[in-house]
């Protein structure tokens, strides 16, 4: 090295690197390199070093190395290194070695110089420089000479040898993050449980991928390659509010990419075949789809199909003999259409029927229901039947409490008037504007979410006793009651409430009623408890009020209000299609109209707006007001009294509707809550409209619901029947309560329409086996909805603005002075008082 470099330079070269790491007065120790470091880059062999390391929580400090090579660029500066690298190279052939060779045997080309200190210390020092990565990228995109003719052609350079080594590296990286993140693609054991099938999280597994113990090599790999370089950055800023998430595009790649290494990486891809199976997704779609590895194949989305709803089943038949329970069903319908027609195989309609069980899995258990108790009670109570003052008096201790209610649902309608403006009101919170305490009002929150499973479809008609009797052994059947030490303990022990329609319950009980003389309690229905579901005494309530005020085009009633808003279809009562959700909404909005003017009528003011300046208190008089003036009994006797001449039909018309439509508001106000307090205290007025509007059948089911609750049922059945047979609450949420009937008619939607098989098998055993799945292929959507934000799409809708219908009405009911009195206005048509008719009916 002496005949090298020149003096300047090898005391430079000693006095530099030397002193980093040596006592330069040891002369002896001039050529000592430490045997071993922390950051020795000949460790890259152990295999350790490929995975990674947990951070320490403070940074270790640069290695010697580095500090050597950051000391000695600083000492050369700006100075000449071409000269140093001319004698280098000069030595290296004297030596007869060039670049690639030197470079070759440093860089473990042998034994020797992998194990030599010095060649060691030398190699760790370029491992861990800061001058690689730029030394690598000039070698990938060499600079153009800029004093050369050529200049504007750039050098090949080392690319193809970068490129090609590039591949081989990202290719071992790729396999083994893929191999490090198997995990999160991995079935769990029991795939088709409801809970496996809506575990897979995008957001999650994105997190992860990203994370230094997962995938991010790859995952920066993808996601890079799936935007242009230009428009990365920008794609960054919008990418949470673009649909086109790059994120979800990278977890499914990876979703593909591990399936097709691994079958049992099917985390995804299972519950997204679930889902395009119960969508109808064709035969030929799904195994195209399984082709590319995107999903199962057909012949398993079947497998899987059948094993949802088996697994559903067992569940249930495991479950009823551990928590309470409770049973509904009614009809489906269905239209067979057939391509081919023989004598075997015709196009026709045909009946049958869907069922549900629920349960509460999380709620207290509620006190056991003793089927003795039920006899003893049943026994007495018959011999006491409840009586018409029995049910006015219930009727008068229960008037305090819906007059508070009713009081608020009228102030409530001067509040959400957009002319009112509560908003910018001075004092919107006041606590005259709080709503009444609700009567008895069920528990919402997760502990107390009711769990639905869906019973096999069956194709029995419910219409005939027959078809009743035959359903009875069908749901004992599927539910493995069946068995004769079954029926035994259900005859002695059990008490079972079945909840239906108003045919579904009459049959039952007429069923019961014949059976009364069998031998054993079982075949005698004992066990039995039913109870009408509220959703279609609501539909009543809503039928009751379109044919006692529809009246014509000319009068006042309901038709002409329907002519004005142009709502078409709701000539005639009907039980099918959406005639109910269009009548319910024409009731309301009607209502509020004629509310919002009687607020005009009993303030004296011009326009609502003049209401903003009197304070809370004296708004809260006039609620007071206006309903005892326009809303009450007292008002509506007191013109149906008045003399002749000195009478106002119209009036009085306007009166009676506003007080029968403030209790229909009321009622399903009261469900939505799950208020079932005040639904108890509004049966004596359901009881008087249907007896009185010529509803007989409801009237009946009324009255045997209050004689249950006043004299035959045990008060543990009756808290059991109020607590969980009228409302279920499938969220927790705490005003998304539901009637049972209500919840069961989705369920026959979903049997019809939604999950419907298709093909052509698509008859009743296919539909038998498929239904229990349905509770699971909700959730299922839901989650889809949810991960891919497609909830925006076809999941819900936003109702149009109501504002102008109602503005419309307000406008003509205020202009025609239809709650003015004037005396001897009569009407076209006269609309009778049948809660009135009611009572005298119950007395005879």
């Amino acid at each position: 090295m002496t005949d090298f470099f020149d003096e300047n330079e090898q005391h430079e070269l000693h006095g530099g690197w030397g002193s980093l790491f040596v006592d330069v007065d040891d002369d002896d120790d001039l050529d000592y390199v430490p045997q071993s470091t922390e950051y020795d880059s000949d460790r890259l062999s152990d295999e350790s070093d490929w995975y990674p390391v947990p951070l320490e929580d403070e940074p270790p400090a640069p290695p010697i190395q580095l500090q050597g090579t950051r000391a000695m660029r600083e000492r050369l500066g700006s100075a000449n290194k071409l000269k140093r690298v001319r004698k280098i190279l000069e030595f290296m052939e004297s030596q007869d070695m060039n670049l690639p060779i030197f470079l070759n045997a440093l860089s473990w080309g042998d034994d020797g110089c992998t194990s030599d200190p010095k060649v060691r210390y030398e190699r760790t020092a370029l491992m861990v420089s800061e001058e690689l990565p730029s030394i690598l990228e000039r070698w990938y995109r060499v600079p153009r000479a800029t004093h050369s003719r050529s200049h504007y052609v750039r050098p090949a350079g080392a690319r193809r040898a970068l490129e090609d080594f590039a591949m081989r590296c990202a290719a071992d990286v790729i396999d083994r993050e893929l191999k490090c993140t198997s995990h999160l693609f991995r079935s769990p054991k029991d795939s088709l449980s409801e809970a496996a099938l809506t575990s897979f999280s995008f957001t999650e597994v994105a997190y992860k991928f990203q994370e230094s113990s997962g995938a991010p090599h790859t995952w920066s790999l993808l996601h890079g390659a799936m935007q242009r370089q230009c428009r990365r950055q920008k794609a960054d800023e919008q990418s949470k509010n673009s649909r086109k998430n790059p994120n979800m595009a990278a977890v499914m790649l990876f979703s593909q990419l591990q399936y097709m290494r691994s079958r049992n990486a099917a985390a995804w891809v299972k519950p997204l075949t679930v889902f395009l199976k119960a969508k109808g997704a064709s035969a030929k779609s799904l195994d195209l789809l399984h082709t590319l590895r995107i999903t199962m194949s057909h012949s398993w989305g079947m497998r899987a199909y059948a094993g949802i709803s088996e697994k559903s089943m067992e569940e249930l038949q495991k479950v009823i003999h551990l928590l309470a329970w409770w049973l509904a069903y009614d009809n489906v319908n269905f239209a067979f259409q057939v391509f081919a027609q023989r004598l075997a195989n015709q196009s026709h309609f045909d009946s049958g029927t869907s069922g549900s069980v629920f349960i509460k899995p999380h709620a207290p258990p509620p006190l056991t229901l003793s089927s003795a108790a039920l006899q003893e009670q049943r026994h007495t109570g018959r011999q006491n039947p409840i009586t018409l003052n029995d049910i006015v008096m219930l009727e008068v201790a229960a008037a305090p409490r819906i007059h508070a209610h009713i009081v608020h649902i009228v102030l409530r309608t001067l509040l959400d008037c957009p002319e009112f403006d509560l908003e910018t009101y001075s004092n919107p919170t006041h606590s005259a504007f709080a709503p009444s305490p609700p009567v008895s009002c069920l528990p919402h929150g997760p502990e107390h979410i009711t769990k639905q499973y869906v019973l096999g479809t069956v194709h029995i008609d419910e219409a005939s006793y027959d078809g009743t009797d035959d359903l009875i052994k069908e749901w004992m059947r599927q539910l493995k009651l069946d068995r004769m030490d079954e029926q035994q303990r259900t005859g002695l022990e059990r008490v079972l409430v079945w909840i239906g329609d108003q045919l579904t319950v009459d049959r039952l009980r007429g069923l019961a009623n014949y059976r009364c003389e069998d031998a054993n309690g079982y075949d005698r229905l004992d066990w039995l408890v039913v109870v009408f579901g509220w959703f279609h005494a609501l539909m009543a309530f809503a039928n009751s009020l379109h044919r006692q005020y529809f009246g014509s085009t000319s009068g006042w009633g309901l038709r002409q209000a329907f002519a004005l808003l142009n709502r078409k279809g709701l000539q005639n009562v009907k039980i099918k299609g959406n005639f109910y959700q269009h009548l319910h909404e024409g009731i309301l909005h009607v209502a509020e109209a004629r509310l919002r003017d009687c607020w005009r009528k009993v303030a004296g003011v011009e326009a609502l707006s003049d209401l903003r300046k009197l304070p809370p208190e004296h708004l809260q008089a006039l609620a007071e007001r206006l309903v005892h003036e326009l809303t009450s009994n007292d008002a509506v006797e007191g013109l149906e009294n008045a003399m002749d001449g000195q009478k106002d039909d119209v009036l009085r018309q306007s009166v009676m509707w506003n007080r029968d439509v403030l209790y229909y508001i009321l009622l399903h106000r009261s469900m939505q809550i799950g208020d079932v307090g005040m639904m108890e205290d509004l049966l004596p007025h359901l009881f008087f409209r249907f007896a009185g509007g010529g509803n007989h059948k409801y009237a009946v089911e009324i009255l045997e619901l209050l004689q249950g609750l006043h004299r035959e049922w045990p008060a543990e059945v009756k808290d059991f029947v109020r607590q969980n047979c009228w409302l279920v609450n499938l969220s927790g949420a705490p005003d998304e309560f539901q009637a049972i009937d209500l919840v069961e008619e989705h369920t026959v939607k979903d049997v019809k329409v939604t999950y419907r098989p298709k093909g052509p098998n698509a008859f009743w055993e296919l539909m038998k086996a498929r239904a229990p799945a349905i509770p699971t292929l909700r959730s299922l959507d839901d989650y889809i909805s949810s991960e891919f934000r497609t909830i925006y799409q076809g999941v819900s809708h936003t109702d149009p603005s109501k504002e102008q219908d109602v503005q419309h009405l307000y406008e003509f009911y205020r202009k025609a002075g239809i709650h003015d009195y004037q005396p001897g206005r009569d009407t076209i048509n006269d609309v009778k008082e049948v809660v009135s008719k009611g009572v005298q009916i119950g007395a005879s």
